[in-house]
């Protein structure tokens, strides 16, 4: 953990992703601040609040700078449920009392940046063009198939 505070590429990645996560978050009461009556410093300390606990839960370990290979789908669910809950601490901001919580909103802004953040990930993830491996290899299948038919005939 301690490792993590001297190498750049960790600072990189966490502020990277703490940067993601804090838009993500910032989104749903972006929305609300448009339409309801949330203030901007409400939106603005909830995004703060985000990038904050993102960078403190990288210092657990980010897998793209140990080098863990985690399935697509569990990298996947670990990082929306992080995002969830994260967002959901960032919606306590401005409540005295556990009551003073509007949970209504906060559980739906916590499960709109979730899906945010699952959105981002997925968009992250595809591919930008068809690998040049991949064309060649269905261009040999449909070759040899047709050498087949002409063989045949």
């Amino acid at each position: 953990m301690l490792s993590n505070l001297t190498n750049p590429t960790w600072w990189k990645d966490a502020a990277l992703r703490a940067l993601y996560t804090a838009l993500a978050i910032a989104v749903p009461y972006l929305a609300a601040s448009l339409v309801a009556e949330v203030p901007w410093l409400t939106l603005a300390l909830t995004a703060s609040l985000g990038f904050v606990a993102s960078i403190v839960t990288s210092l657990a370990g980010l897998p793209e700078v140990v080098g863990v290979d985690l399935p697509w789908w569990l990298a996947a669910v670990e990082r929306v449920v992080k995002t969830f809950a994260q967002s959901l601490a960032a919606g306590f901001i401005g409540a005295t009392l556990i009551t003073d919580v509007d949970w209504a909103f906060v559980l739906q802004a916590a499960a709109l940046a979730a899906l945010t953040s699952l959105v981002r990930l997925i968009l992250a993830t595809l591919p930008s063009d068809p690998s040049p491996s991949r064309l060649a290899v269905v261009e040999l299948s449909t070759a040899t198939l047709d050498d087949r038919d002409d063989a045949a005939q």
